[in-house]
Formats: C-alpha cells, structure tokens, sequence
C-alpha cells in the first residue's frame, strides 16, 4: 500500500507551506516468518504566496498541482482554507 499525505501547512510571513508525504506498508510471507515494514518519506511541498500556489517535488522542480490534489487526500481541502 502506498499513500501521499499532506502534512500541516507552516506559515512564515506571508508564505504558507504544505509538506507532502509519501507512505508505504510492505508485508510479506516467507519460510522464516512473516514480516511488516513501513516508510515515509517527503515527496514535495506546496508553496502559497503573492505569486500563487505552486507545487515543487524533492528536486525542486515545479510539478502539476492539480494532480498533486488528485492523488493527495484533504489536500484540497486545506488549500481552499489558505
């Protein structure tokens, strides 16, 4: 299973962040056992300022918002109350 999460916007000034998480659970079956695993990782941030609202991944390259939205629960949600 993997999920991307928003996290809680952060303001400073006049510009409002949105941290964005990936999240993933693995789990398996072999002849040791059965195991569990879980990581999370940042995958991007949304960036709310006099410019607008932007989108950039991990490699600081912009990526389509309205996608991000899409794939992100609440995301829109805690835009809409920016």
């Amino acid at each position: 299973m993997e999920a991307l999460r928003a996290g809680n916007p952060l303001s400073v000034g006049d510009v409002t962040l949105v941290p964005i998480e990936r999240a993933w659970v693995r789990s398996d079956m072999g002849d040791a056992g059965y195991w569990t695993s879980a990581f999370k990782e940042f995958f991007a941030v949304v960036v709310c300022d006099a410019s607008g609202v932007r989108a950039l991944d991990a490699n600081s390259s912009e990526i389509a918002l309205d996608a991000l939205i899409r794939k992100t629960p609440n995301l829109g949600a805690i835009l809409s109350g920016l």
